[in-house]
């Protein structure tokens, strides 16, 4: 997509530029920001995946802000009696996961799951461990390796169409904050829901912008993330690829955990993550939790130290059944993905 898009891809709708100067996540390129007026996504332009900087990522995944994170949980849940519970206590987008899969296994379902993307495994090894059937794929040969070493060999490096191309049918695919960097969207849930029995379900997450109005783009700067959407977005999908869609309500997650309520950051203030040489430009490590931390997030003291700590500070927490993660699950409507 040229830098003078007039139509959003996702929907075909006209646009407005919210930026033509947007910094990119190395240093040296720059991006053009666009916001559809039919969908409400917005898109950075040019539109184009740069896998080369996945694979700096991965090397440097302990430091990296945001993906740090990753790392620490790929530890963490080799420590856990119950990872996908831990890991559902961590983040909203693990949360909706494990409650829709749980469900579905509470009413005599046996499940066959595909997670795509599944980056260093450690969410696939969750699922694995509270007994689920579980592939975790990515094009990352450094995370699948990773994953195989340190949790079992239901890991590969494959794509969609191979898998097609196999025969095999999965009750649910997930793909947990990976559709925010596809270039061709269609293309991939297209090749998704033809890997889906008839009963099967698509499980999505990806950073929600309804949860920011009038924010320029408060997520990982492109090209690592290419969109950002919101439900108006996510209801264009599931119409565009006739299946139904059904939204996670978070009030339950919230309502047991808290979470700092976070607010848009203007895009002149981002800062590239490499430099052009490819180099860290700032390092952030997570710091290992003590046994003790675990513990009292176990029994819930934790969450009340966190939220004794926001009343004496007067910060906002999310609540409600909407926030920075939108979760949603796509079942196509009978014939659609065969």
């Amino acid at each position: 997509m040229s830098p003078n898009a007039e139509n959003c891809s996702l929907c075909g709708h006209t646009v407005h530029t919210i930026t033509s100067s947007a910094p990119g996540y190395q240093c040296g390129k720059s991006y053009s920001i666009y916001e559809c007026e039919g969908c409400l996504s917005s898109f950075a332009s040019p539109l184009m995946a740069d896998d080369s900087l996945y694979s700096l990522i991965y090397d440097n995944v302990q430091y990296v802000p945001g993906y740090n994170r990753y790392f620490s949980y790929a530890h963490d849940v080799l420590k856990q009696k119950n990872p996908l519970a831990y890991l559902g206590s961590q983040e909203e987008s693990y949360w909706a996961v494990a409650q829709h899969v749980t469900a579905r296994r509470s009413a005599g379902e046996e499940l066959k799951i595909l997670e795509v993307g599944c980056g260093m495994g450690y969410f696939s090894y969750a699922l694995h461990q509270a007994g689920f059937d579980v592939t975790g794929i990515d094009l990352s040969a450094t995370a699948v390796a990773w994953a195989r070493e340190h949790y079992g060999q239901f890991y590969e490096r494959t794509t969609l169409q191979t898998l097609h191309e196999s025969g095999i049918k999965y009750d649910i695919i997930l793909m947990n904050q990976l559709i925010e960097h596809i270039a061709e969207v269609h293309q991939f849930i297209a090749e998704s829901l033809a890997l889906l029995t008839p009963k099967g379900e698509l499980l999505l997450t990806t950073p929600n912008k309804s949860a920011y109005p009038g924010a320029e783009w408060e997520t990982e700067l492109p090209p690592v993330h290419l969109w950002w959407f919101g439900e108006q977005a996510m209801k264009y999908i599931a119409r565009h690829h006739r299946c139904k869609i059904t939204f996670t309500d978070f009030t339950d997650f919230y309502d047991s955990n808290t979470r700092i309520k976070t607010y848009g950051t203007p895009l002149v203030s981002r800062k590239a993550v490499f430099d052009e040489q490819g180099r860290l430009i700032v390092n952030q490590t997570v710091l290992a939790r003590s046994p003790w931390f675990h513990l009292l997030e176990r029994v819930g003291l934790q969450d009340m130290f966190r939220r004794a700590k926001m009343k004496i500070l007067q910060k906002d927490r999310w609540q409600g059944p909407g926030g920075p993660i939108c979760a949603c699950v796509l079942q196509p409507l009978q014939g659609t993905n065969e």
